[in-house]
């Protein structure tokens, strides 16, 4: 085998993958919007006043990442008919698959960064310990919250320390080990990874305030 042959072997398996994965990375996308759209309905509807439920919801997205290898889609006369457009024209277009992977890498690199330039600024900030935690505290106006998934990091700003009492900032402090403790960092973590995988729903990216305003 020459050199060019080889090489021309190695393009044909790296197409054939870029073209499997994407086919089914593009129909859990299009099932993404018909999930999203029932949990969105559900959250300003009849579980609107539901806080657990409505957290639960967002689990739905759980088995969506799993849709595209349903038989559904390969045994299925119905599903054959719907969906084999998909397959056509990713085979006779390999290029609409390596954009949708260029998408995915640019979505990682983005989100990357910024968990990145967060990360730098948390480490910059002034440290105190209470309670036997190290709090970080910052003069700038901004929400509470812990930062960090596996290296969680309890952010606090200097005037609630000034003008809480004791009993209310341990509250504070609790309901932030609260959030470590339960894995909530985590699940921030696995919508990111969701969000990158199926980056052209940007429903995705809309939802992500309100999937952490009910974590």
């Amino acid at each position: 085998m020459t050199v060019q042959e080889f090489w021309n072997s190695e393009i044909r398996f790296f197409n054939i993958c870029s073209v499997y994965y994407v086919v089914q990375l593009v129909r859990c996308v299009l099932l993404s919007f018909v999930v999203f759209a029932f949990v969105f309905t559900l959250w300003k509807t009849a579980l609107k006043n539901r806080v657990f439920l409505k957290g639960a919801l967002w689990s739905l997205f759980i088995p969506v990442l799993f849709i595209g290898k349903m038989k559904f889609f390969y045994e299925n006369r119905t599903g054959i008919k719907l969906f084999s457009w998909l397959t056509e024209m990713c085979m006779n277009h390999v290029w609409i698959c390596w954009l949708y992977l260029c998408g995915m890498f640019v979505y990682t690199a983005l989100l990357f960064y910024r968990r990145r330039k967060l990360k730098k600024m948390v480490a910059g900030m002034e440290k105190r310990k209470m309670d036997g935690i190290v709090i970080y505290v910052t003069k700038t106006p901004v929400t509470l919250s812990t930062v960090g998934t596996f290296r969680p990091k309890i952010v606090m700003q200097e005037v609630i320390l000034k003008e809480y009492s004791s009993k209310e900032i341990q509250t504070i402090l609790l309901h932030e080990k609260t959030h470590i403790r339960l894995g909530h960092l985590l699940f921030y973590l696995l919508w990111d990874i969701l969000r990158v995988l199926l980056w052209l729903n940007p429903f995705l990216a809309i939802g992500t305030k309100y999937f952490r305003e009910d974590i």
